[in-house]
């Protein structure tokens, strides 16, 4: 059985990722919704009225790129390790950022708290997106280096997401979205790919 999605991921998934990720992180330094640049928050908005919301929208995106960029590009190397607390301290991690955004939209969103979700697309959109990826991988792979990645992926899409809803749309928008997407389909097809080796082996 194969327990390490190096073994399986072609080379060129990888190179795929890492462009995508790249773009992505550029994407962030580019403005994207509202006009919010990273460069707004490492430069002092941490210390402002719009703290929580410059770290949500632009911050931990960023912050969380780096990280999963960093896991792609060292995989190759490092495949063999197990890494089996790191993906615990990602779900506590997602765990929370899923409760503040559900209970404290505001701290992610440039709007009043809508607690009727009903009446509120991109929160459900959000929501539903995230816990996708998330449950996905949690019951269809035993590879922790996927988890890692996705679970990742499932916390920045929190904060991203939301944005595909957003009119106020500029250039770096439209690339973080496309970017977006296709680390999330590449994300759900790895999950599929591995289970379907797992289950056969030989072919």
């Amino acid at each position: 059985m194969i327990k390490h999605s190096t073994v399986f991921q072609p080379r060129i998934i990888r190179i795929v990722e890492i462009i995508f990720l790249s773009l992505f992180i550029i994407s962030l330094f580019i403005p994207y919704a509202y006009g919010v640049k990273p460069n707004a928050f490492f430069l002092g908005w941490w210390a402002s009225t719009g703290a929580w919301r410059s770290f949500f929208i632009v911050g931990l995106p960023l912050i969380l790129s780096f990280f999963l960029f960093i896991m792609i590009s060292v995989k190759p190397r490092f495949g063999k390790q197990t890494l089996k607390w790191v993906p615990w301290l990602i779900v506590i991690i997602y765990s929370f950022t899923m409760v503040l955004f559900l209970i404290y939209p505001p701290g992610f969103f440039d709007q009043k708290p809508s607690f009727n979700l009903l009446h509120s697309p991109p929160m459900i959109f959000t929501i539903v997106l995230s816990l996708c990826l998330f449950l996905v991988t949690l019951f269809m792979t035993k590879d922790n280096y996927i988890k890692i990645e996705n679970y990742t992926l499932s916390i920045i899409s929190i904060p991203v997401v939301f944005y595909f809803f957003v009119l106020q749309f500029e250039f770096g928008g439209y690339l973080l979205n496309i970017c977006f997407a296709v680390l999330y389909v590449i994300a759900v097809r790895k999950v599929f790919l591995l289970k379907k080796i797992e289950k056969n082996p030989t072919d």
